[in-house]
């Protein structure tokens, strides 16, 4: 019976961990700590190996397992395994905790607590730097632009369903398609550090295009004094070969 209860008292020691807690100082949002690694190990006295039948990784993707010795299996006295971690600062300020766990025959969950922190995203806006031409008829196009935040990410155009039939954007050209209201979105990603920027939009009104001008008729240039001469004396011998004429038919 006693050697039972030693057993026991043996068992219930179980994996030692050092540390016993992983402990990461306050992270910039989107940067990656420096590795820590714990050392586990069995050091009975008895039973002479405690048997792991599973381990699990922390589910928090903002801790990261870069090197592990440490596996499901026996575990002999005096033979450590080491685990190291990384922590990335989620985008989100404030703490972040989980764990990475063993399952222990006869002993159930053991675990080494891991903590970090994060100083949280830093947020990003987008300012439009072009002004939409005016008037803005079927047929043309304008280059449309924007800043945005720090992140380093692009600033993308695209066109609001909304105006769909009105106009279209390739890259940075919006061109015109029919009369009615353009609406251009634009965003900007986030990424680890910063936050993505709120949408922000820019409308303005397509017009038909302009109808083709006739243009005005070329006036009639007016005659020069010989030239008004010159016609009264074609007249004139106009009108004496009809008389001419009339004479000369027969009765």
């Amino acid at each position: 019976m006693a050697a039972a209860l030693g057993l026991q008292a043996a068992q219930a020691q179980g994996l030692l961990f050092t540390p016993g807690s992983i402990n990461f100082s306050n992270t910039a949002a989107g940067s990656v700590s420096a590795a820590q690694s714990v050392t586990v190990e069995y050091q009975g006295p008895t039973p002479f190996i405690l048997n792991v039948s599973s381990v699990t990784p922390p589910a928090n993707s903002a801790f990261t397992v870069v090197d592990s010795s440490c596996a499901a299996g026996p575990y002999p006295q005096f033979t450590p395994c080491t685990i190291s971690f990384t922590f990335t600062a989620p985008a989100a300020a404030g703490p972040v905790t989980d764990a990475f766990r063993f399952e222990v025959d006869n002993l159930g969950t053991q675990s080494i607590t891991l903590n970090g922190s994060s100083d949280g995203a830093t947020p990003q806006s987008i300012t439009f730097s072009s002004t939409p031409p005016s008037p803005a008829p079927v047929g043309g196009s304008y280059d449309i632009a924007a800043t945005g935040g720090e992140s380093g990410e692009p600033v993308v155009f695209s066109i609001d369903p909304s105006a769909a039939a009105i106009c279209s954007v390739t890259g940075n050209t919006v061109s015109f398609l029919s009369v009615g209201t353009c609406v251009v979105n634009a965003n900007q990603a986030g990424n680890g550090a910063y936050f993505a920027a709120p949408q922000e939009q820019q409308s303005f009104a397509v017009t038909a295009a302009p109808t083709a001008n006739p243009g005005t008729p070329e006036p009639v240039p007016a005659l020069g004094a010989w030239a008004a001469v010159l016609l009264s004396s074609l007249v004139a011998v106009a009108m004496v070969l009809v008389q001419t004429r009339r004479r000369v038919q027969p009765a």
